[in-house]
This record gives C-alpha cells, structure tokens and sequence, in this order.
C-alpha cells in the first residue's frame, strides 16, 4: 500500500472514531433526558390539539347575612373538547342586584376593599360632590378540581391573589384540569359592608372568571 493510501485510510478512521464517539454522546444525552422529569409546561406543550383563548366563569348570589360564612362551591365544567389550561390568578368582581332601588344597583366593583374601597362614584352622582358607594366586600377562596378530588390550597387564599380587570396576576405554573371535571371555587364571604347615602344595598352577585386557553381535541 502506498503512503498516499495509507494516510487516507488512517484519516477515515480517525473520522469514523470521532462519529462513533458523537453518536455515543448522543445516545448518553438522549438517555438522560428519557430519565428526566419533563417540566409542567413540556407537558401541556405536548399535548396535541388547536389552543383556543377561553375563559370558565361562574357567578353567585350573596347578602349581608353572610358575612363571615363560607358560600356554597360556584361550580364550571371543563369541556368535553379537550383540556382547560388555567394560566392567571382568578378574576373576581361583584355588583349590588338587591334591592332594585339600590342606589348603586349594577354598578361593577372590584372585590377588595383596597386600593379603593369606594371606587370613586361620586363622579356618577351629580347631587354630590363626596363619594357615595360604600358598598364594599373583601372574601377568601378555595380552588378545587373534582377530577383530582384535590384541593389546591390547604388553606384559603386571600384576595392579594385575585387578578383585577386589566390587571392579570399569572400563576407561578399553568394548571392543566382535565376535560369533563368540574373546578370549584368556594368563597367565605368578609368584612360585607352595606351603606350609601341612600337606599342601602342588601345583596349582590359574585362573577368569578379563570383566565386560560383550552385545547381541542375534537
């Protein structure tokens, strides 16, 4: 064999230990990662279907006389299409539906009583240069998925962690709740204070909105 045949015969040996080794990498690497536990949001991305921007709502009827009970379970099914992904903090706000003379009747307010507990209605009273809505509720809340018959909280959650219109708190994961299950949110009613210059206010409906997406799997 000639020297210009030998050198190229050594030449493609050394290129074929190279690859043996790449592949050799590969194939450690590939296997450490078959042992890792994928994250939350590898495991959502894996799931195949359409993501589609929705929304679970639910509303609920209180009055006065709760204040400092725990309401009944406000209950919203997840569709059969697929998957809802919950990616933010609940939105929570209420209105004053009783008594239909109330003086605030309908108007929207958050469901804190901070950073405004009188959300400024004034400028919606023209006999009135002070703030009139008084009406201002604070609450707790559970958050349950009856697929899981799990609670997610041991404790109930207070509403720093309520996202407000316009102002998303996302979760530190997205929450996958499998389709057909039923999430629950339980609130216990605080601090419930009733007062206007005018007809009091004696109930109101809670609407409660978890932000997301589903998937559709159809």
């Amino acid at each position: 064999m000639d020297a210009n045949a030998s050198a190229l015969l050594r030449q493609m040996r050394a290129e074929l230990a190279r690859v043996s080794q790449e592949l050799l990498n590969t194939r450690t690497h590939v296997s450490e990662l078959s042992k890792r536990s994928r994250s939350v949001d590898e495991e959502i991305n894996s799931i195949p279907g359409r993501r589609l921007v929705y929304t679970l709502s639910g509303e609920q009827s209180f009055t006065a006389t709760q204040d400092g009970l725990r309401g009944n379970p406000i209950s919203m099914l997840v569709s059969q299409d697929g998957p809802f992904i919950m990616t933010h903090y609940p939105i929570i706000t209420w209105r004053p539906e009783l008594p239909a003379t109330a003086d605030n009747l309908g108007l929207w307010s958050p469901i804190r009583s901070y950073p405004m507990p009188t959300q400024m209605r004034s400028f919606l009273n023209t006999t009135s240069a002070l703030p009139t809505n008084l009406d201002v509720i604070d609450i707790s809340y559970e958050l349950m998925d009856s697929g899981s018959t799990r609670n997610f909280q041991n404790t109930t959650v207070g509403p720093g962690l309520i996202s407000q219109p316009g102002e998303l708190i996302a979760l530190p994961v997205a929450t996958l709740f499998q389709p057909n299950t039923t999430v629950s949110i339980v609130i216990t009613y605080h601090n419930i204070l009733f007062g206007t210059a005018g007809t009091d206010t004696t109930g109101g409906l809670l609407h409660v909105d978890l932000p997301g997406y589903k998937i559709a799997q159809m």
